[in-house]
């Protein structure tokens, strides 16, 4: 099986967690299960942050897989980015754009799984353009990494704005519940 199939595979099924399991506990690693993995996985991702917070793209070369199977959504994105050399194009646009970057993460969830590792979380990101405006909202984040020769290296990023909107209308709610009761 191809690396690109078992990286797809691995990402729907990260996807179809996030639908399937409840937030919470759920899908993090309870603390008996704390292992160097998962504590090297979380240093990654917080060496991730400060990437981005510093808008530093040889920071990212270190931390990113040279792969072409790497993705990358952000929360502005409008197209996916696959291939480093995307990726890092698409973070020297973004550091670019921006005159200050703020990311705080409010809520993580990690799991190791054999040299497969993903974090599931909430970020609070305030951004300044270099025009002067500010945006300031909550994102759900998902990050995916690879261990390699003992290091974790980060493969895929999305980043996915927290819609605040209206309600979901009642017919609507009513199809998505018919169309979930298998996952309970």
């Amino acid at each position: 099986m191809s690396r690109l199939r078992i990286f797809a595979i691995t990402v729907v099924s990260l996807l179809t967690l996030g639908v399937a399991l409840p937030p919470g506990p759920a899908l993090s690693q309870s603390k008996g299960q704390q292992s160097p993995d998962l504590e090297r996985v979380n240093a990654v991702g917080r060496a991730f942050i400060a990437a981005i917070v510093a808008r530093d793209i040889h920071a990212m070369d270190k931390l990113w897989a040279h792969e072409p199977y790497a993705t990358f959504i952000g929360p502005l994105s409008t197209t996916i980015v696959v291939g480093w050399e995307g990726v890092r194009r698409a973070w020297e646009m973004r550091f670019g754009q921006f005159d200050r970057v703020t990311i705080s993460l409010a809520e993580s969830h990690v799991r190791t799984e054999g040299k497969v590792a993903w974090a599931v979380g909430v970020e609070k990101v305030e951004l300044l353009r270099k025009s002067g405006e500010t945006l300031s909202f909550d994102a759900f984040v998902t990050n995916v990494f690879e261990e390699r020769e003992g290091r974790w290296l980060v493969v895929s990023h999305q980043a996915t704005p927290m819609f605040r909107g209206a309600p979901i209308a009642p017919v609507a709610r009513h199809s998505l519940k018919r169309g979930c009761d298998h996952i309970q």
